[in-house]
């Protein structure tokens, strides 16, 4: 498959897009009966709470919290590097007993602002590079709703039976329900149909074809590479000792990817498949970036 129409910035930059549009929605309906919380995937780093921010409703209006920072964990306040960045972006410091909070309001009519400040501080702040990197249970509760493909889902289907897909569009349905039934969340899909999915720490791709006939798994795993030439060489070795997956340079950028029959689509074929590509990204973009003189997708806290 060619990837050079495919461009990681832009995709993630919609992703967040959508994300913001979501909960806008979210928050313009939220009740005072319960609260909602965004919290950064558990297991991307060792031991105590992850960066959070809860959202609660009262009176038609609607207030967000910071809980947790990165840098000390299991307490309310930020630290010193996260609190210029968060006055910055238009959080309130409001002292409350022993420790100091951050809070932003609006009225429950206007939520957009407060989702835009929340989607920033996400991005800006707890650096998450993407949305798929938010606690499941609660992203799930962001985009409930919003998939298009909902209205029209297909029976469940045990993993080892074939199915035969009569076009593209029931193919990316049968696998939205698998990817909803394996990570606890709709599909994060963008509009050109490639969907985002998070395994451990690794973040892959996904896109069928357009004649139906086979799932491609991609993951950028180095980037700015320094030499094309070395870089040729090396990806060249790597294709020839590698069982799976397939490993190119498309700008100065290292993709690995992997195929996955479609006609008939098998479950198991798919799991195994983000399983591969799950073992391939973790276990060798540190040492590719380091070999080609680039980098990898992931910021240092999210390697933990």
């Amino acid at each position: 498959m060619d990837l050079d129409d495919f461009d990681i910035d832009s995709a993630t930059l919609g992703a967040w897009q959508s994300f913001t549009t979501n909960l806008t929605e979210v928050l313009s309906v939220m009740d005072e009966s319960s609260d909602l919380t965004i919290s950064v995937a558990r297991g991307l780093v060792d031991g105590g709470d992850t960066p959070a921010i809860r959202f609660s409703a009262r009176d038609e209006i609607v207030t967000a919290r910071i809980l947790n920072g990165w840098s000390v964990p299991g307490k309310a306040d930020p630290s010193d590097d996260e609190r210029p960045l968060l006055l910055e972006l238009g959080w309130a410091e409001v002292p409350e007993d022993d420790a100091t909070y951050y809070t932003a309001r609006c009225d429950q009519e206007e939520t957009e602002p407060l989702a835009v400040l929340a989607a920033a501080t996400l991005r800006e702040v707890f650096e998450v590079l993407h949305p798929v990197f938010l606690e499941p249970d609660q992203l799930k509760e962001i985009l409930r709703g919003s998939a298009t493909w909902q209205s029209s889902a297909v029976p469940a289907r045990p993993q080892d039976v074939a199915i035969m897909p009569a076009n593209r569009a029931e193919l990316d349905r049968i696998v939205d329900q698998q990817l909803e039934k394996l990570f606890g969340h709709p599909s994060l899909r963008n509009p050109d149909g490639d969907v985002t999915i998070r395994v451990g720490s690794t973040m892959l791709f996904l896109r069928s074809t357009q004649d139906a006939g086979e799932i491609v798994l991609f993951s950028p795993l180095v980037h700015d590479v320094a030499g094309r030439s070395r870089a040729a060489e090396v990806l060249n070795d790597l294709n020839v000792e590698s069982r799976y997956g397939r490993f190119a340079l498309h700008r100065d950028r290292v993709f690995v990817q992997v195929s996955v029959p479609a006609r008939p689509f098998v479950p198991a074929h798919l799991h195994q498949a983000l399983r591969i590509m799950s073992q391939i990204a973790d276990g060798i973009d540190d040492d590719l970036a380091d070999r080609l003189g680039g980098r990898t997708t992931f910021p240092n806290q999210l390697e933990s």
